[in-house]
């Protein structure tokens, strides 16, 4: 895998919590084989960053639990 910017890892996170929050408000379960896909690559991406930006996504309102 090559070398991905800060903002494209971001801006990937973002994009996969509101696919995963749409999810939610359309009735699917967290438990579905996609959500869990999703969550695994936020959890995936979210270790790719240093640690002062894990801290301040933590931060962020579009990361709903």
């Amino acid at each position: 895998m090559g070398d991905f910017e800060e903002t494209e890892i971001i801006n990937r996170m973002e994009s996969i919590a509101y696919k995963l929050r749409y999810r939610r408000k359309e009735g699917f379960k967290d438990s579905t084989l996609e959500s869990v896909c999703h969550i695994n690559e936020i959890k995936y991406l979210f270790g790719m960053l240093d640690k002062d930006l894990q801290t301040e996504i933590l931060q962020k309102p579009w990361l709903d639990e």
